[in-house]
């Protein structure tokens, strides 16, 4: 895109996000010191103004409890119910056998089966209504192999949308698409992949603007609910998803949506990060009215994400471009 800021060179090994705090860090004259390079740990020097940075959103405005309660899915969810704000309705669990006990609650309802403190979308499942105890089982153990605790909540229909918070505001809103390919009626959807995959800005480890589509037993199941598979050729126009959950990180499309998103949803999510205390974040609503005054039938808060990736709204799949390394930095009171 012709209105993107380019990144500076000499950084392509770290993560993009990192990678864009450097860029608008040495644009104000601020001195770079690589404190971990693995870790895209930095510290900050302008003048006697000395900041910590790791991984691009982790800094010393948010403390070690707020990241603590963002981290851990049951904490979060008790802040924003007791603030008032609309979260799935839902169970948490520590162990297969008391999970299991409650097949027959769940067993009519379409449900989302997720580990309490990971990131990235791993280990979540979604069941639909009258899915197997075999199936309900298989879900709940990939998700407790992933973390000590688990949450089962009601299934909100609708596309995920990140609200990243700074400070006060919400500066960016994209909507995440999972993983999918767009059928063009002659391709099979492995080589609507491997096309999908040229595009420069796909790569791998949060080191591009996108990452790839892989075509792992996970994609392929996916596919298979759908009575597909990797040779299937999907119908011209015909939009075909290979993940359930929308994270960037597992190939999925980010799509600016800044300017559609209704006001109220903007405070919704400010108050959000409010209840977890938090200066920086990432705010994962559903809904399937976006565009118009939140009604609590159509849409709820997912998440808060402790360390959201800035390279989603830099550098979106489509629409316009936010320039939110510099916030940061405004928030850190850099000049």
């Amino acid at each position: 895109m012709a209105d993107t800021k380019p990144l500076p060179l000499g950084y392509e090994d770290l993560e993009i996000s990192t990678q864009i705090i450097i860029r608008d860090a040495l644009a104000r004259g601020i001195q770079i010191e690589m404190v971990d390079r693995k870790e895209n740990f930095l510290r900050l020097k302008q003048g006697n103004h000395i900041e910590f940075v790791k991984e691009a959103s982790k800094t010393r405005l948010d403390s070690l409890m707020t990241y603590l309660v963002m981290e851990n899915k049951i904490a979060s969810k008790l802040v924003l119910d007791e603030a008032g704000i609309r979260v799935p309705v839902g169970r948490n669990y520590s162990s297969l056998e008391d999970t299991l006990k409650d097949y027959e609650f769940f067993l009519d309802k379409k449900k989302v089966i997720k580990p309490v403190t990971t990131n990235f979308g791993l280990g979540i499942g979604i069941s639909n209504p009258g899915d197997s105890l075999e199936k309900f089982t298989n879900f709940v153990q990939i998700a407790l192999g992933l973390s000590s605790s688990i949450i089962i909540e009601e299934f909100i229909e609708g596309p995920e949308y990140r609200f990243l918070v700074l400070g006060d505001a919400v500066v960016a809103v994209c909507n995440r698409v999972p993983a999918n390919v767009l059928g063009d009626g002659k391709s099979s959807i492995r080589q609507l992949i491997v096309k999908k995959n040229e595009d420069p800005r796909r790569g791998e480890g949060h080191k591009t603007a996108l990452e790839k589509i892989q075509m792992s037993e996970v994609e392929l199941n996916i596919l298979k609910d759908q009575g597909l598979d990797f040779d299937s050729i999907p119908e011209f126009g015909k939009q075909i998803f290979l993940r359930k959950n929308s994270n960037i990180s597992t190939g999925g499309d980010s799509l600016d949506v800044t300017e559609l998103v209704h006001p109220e949803f903007k405070s919704i999510a400010i108050a959000a990060a409010k209840a977890a205390g938090a200066v920086i974040c990432g705010i994962d609503i559903i809904s399937s009215k976006i565009e118009s005054k939140p009604d609590p039938k159509t849409y709820a808060i997912l998440e808060i994400n402790f360390n959201p990736v800035l390279y989603i709204h830099e550098f979106p799949y489509s629409g316009k471009p936010r320039f939110v390394g510099d916030k940061i930095l405004d928030l850190l009171g850099f000049n």
